[in-house]
């Protein structure tokens, strides 16, 4: 079979047809839930570490929504990106077998943001430059160690060490930072960083992010105009 919403040669990813049908099963006003945070919102990221505020107040559960969301997402994107028809979609549609109400509620819910797929293809090319040529940050985060300071150290290399009568005795405890990062590239590679600092070395740190956040800001404002989330339809 040859699809047109999934690309040349390409088939619907095994979760395709479950999520399409897990976003059909979707009570009325879950759905009317899902088409206003499509139609308001900029990133189409489902997976930020905080639910929209227009889902977190409707009755959809974070695993329907992002269920529900990934493939009219998909559809949207598609749609753009090789210049369907509405009846392309249908038809690829029925091949992965939904049904012909389903595909009817799908069809009438895709075109209600027919005026958004274009900001939904280009989000996507953002998030893909945005992940290409370097290793990206998946997650990171920060634990605060209170660390005990001994008389002297635990390793021993000389039967002379004059640590050896005070190195059982703890002097007392210094705060320590543990950051871990985990990255990962475009082929799937991860990698665990993890480092330490001391209290002085995280003040300096946190100086440098909000200096940088003050300079993200004299960025965007110079950017604004060719900006992806601040651009409109092209002609």
């Amino acid at each position: 079979m040859v699809y047109k919403s999934f690309g040349t040669e390409r088939s619907p990813s095994d979760d395709f047809a479950p999520q399409l049908q897990a976003f059909c099963a979707l009570e009325n006003v879950q759905r009317e839930a899902l088409a206003a945070w499509f139609e308001s919102t900029s990133d189409f990221d489902t997976y930020t570490a905080e639910l929209p505020a227009i889902i977190s107040a409707s009755t959809l559960l974070p695993e329907q929504f992002r269920k529900a969301a990934e493939p009219i997402r998909y559809l949207l994107n598609t749609w753009q990106q090789h210049a369907l028809s509405i009846a392309d979609i249908e038809r690829d549609l029925l091949l992965c077998g939904i049904s012909s109400e389903q595909i009817e509620l799908v069809s009438r819910f895709l075109q209600r943001l027919s005026p958004i797929k274009e900001k939904v293809w280009t989000d996507g090319l953002e998030g893909t430059a945005q992940i290409v040529g370097l290793p990206t940050i998946d997650d990171a985060n920060l634990v605060w160690d209170a660390r005990a300071v001994f008389g002297g150290p635990s390793y021993y290399y000389f039967s002379s060490d004059a640590a050896k009568t005070t190195y059982k005795e703890c002097v007392g405890l210094t705060c320590m930072a543990i950051l871990e990062l985990m990255v990962s590239d475009t082929n799937g590679s991860k990698e665990r960083i993890a480092i330490q600092m001391n209290e002085a070395i995280f003040k300096n740190l946190l100086r440098t992010m909000n200096r940088a956040d003050e300079q993200l800001s004299s960025l965007n404002a110079l950017i604004k105009p060719m900006k992806i989330t601040e651009k409109g339809p092209r002609g």
